[in-house]
């Protein structure tokens, strides 16, 4: 018989749980520390910055990942018809960018689907998904490994960083196909796109849905140039843990992904090109989110994402 006690106890662990493993990724929580907006698969981070010797400004950031415009293309080799959108997307972060007072969109790679080549609805989406996001504020890019010729499509305004990454308030933000510069080895947290983490269990209700990864790793097994003793970053992270690196998986922003059926075999294409995820994969502590922020499981699930 179901007894609510015995529901409590397991809800109060789990609570404890997340907070546990929460207090460890936002040990050192300030008014920068980044915001998990679960269910819209989203970062937001306040930054501070100071101009001359009275001004200070403030800037709110919202990153997202994997948008894979133009995936439709794919599906049309195998003979289904599936018409480009983007205007989801749009109306999600517009919405967004509106409730949350946001100044600057970041898309953390994989703007587009194709890897070496500008596919034909790619050459129309891309840039009108970008005027519009540019009339609402600033956008900056991170380009992936799907990125290729991007250049060509981004309207003027639109910066184009590096794709070894950015830091934002001390938050590495980068797509996840390359292995992080050593430069960057003093970061706070770390923040990849890239692998589509999707929870995958026959059987489950939860089985093909995106989540969140939320793992801490040691900073040197991210950073692998760097002696273990250098490794340790004494301003930024905690002073208890501070050879610690927190570690979040985005999960794709583009839900069309999943109910076409595209996510999982994307996932798996994906992970063939991911120098982390073998050190990701082997840590002793992890947290997988519904985008409900329900916790799923800890490190023992890891299979069944990644």
């Amino acid at each position: 018989m179901f007894n609510i006690q015995d529901y409590l106890t397991i809800a109060c662990s789990l609570s404890s749980r997340i907070a546990d493993v929460l207090l460890v990724i936002y040990a050192d929580a300030t008014a920068d520390t980044p915001t998990i907006l679960y269910k819209h698969r989203a970062v937001l981070i306040n930054e501070a910055s100071t101009e001359g010797k009275q001004s200070r400004r403030s800037k709110k950031h919202l990153i997202v990942s994997d948008l894979h415009i133009g995936f439709e293309e794919k599906f049309r080799g195998e003979g289904v018809t599936l018409e480009p959108q983007i205007k989801g997307m749009v109306q999600e972060l517009s919405g967004l960018i509106d409730k949350y007072k946001v100044t600057d969109l970041l898309v953390n790679g994989d703007v587009k689907s194709g890897v070496d080549r500008i596919l034909p609805s790619e050459w129309e989406n891309v840039p009108k998904f970008f005027e519009i996001m540019q009339s609402l504020c600033r956008v900056s890019v991170i380009p992936g490994n799907h990125d290729g010729g991007l250049n060509h499509l981004l309207p003027s305004g639109v910066e184009l960083l590096d794709s070894n990454g950015t830091m934002i308030s001390g938050n590495l933000i980068m797509h996840g196909h390359t292995r992080p510069s050593t430069k960057f080895s003093d970061c706070k947290r770390l923040f990849i796109g890239h692998v589509h983490p999707i929870y995958q269990k026959k059987g489950s209700p939860l089985s093909g849905q995106p989540v969140w990864v939320f793992f801490k790793v040691d900073r040197a097994q991210i950073f692998k140039n760097i002696p273990a003793e250098e490794s340790a970053s004494p301003s930024n992270a905690s002073q208890t843990n501070r050879n610690e690196l927190p570690v979040t998986v985005i999960p794709s922003f583009n839900m069309e992904l999943i109910v076409a059926g595209y996510a999982a075999d994307a996932a798996k294409q994906e992970r063939r090109v991911a120098p982390l995820l073998r050190d990701l994969k082997n840590t002793n502590e992890a947290m997988i989110t519904t985008l409900d922020g329900d916790l799923i499981g800890d490190q023992s699930l890891l299979p069944n994402v990644l």
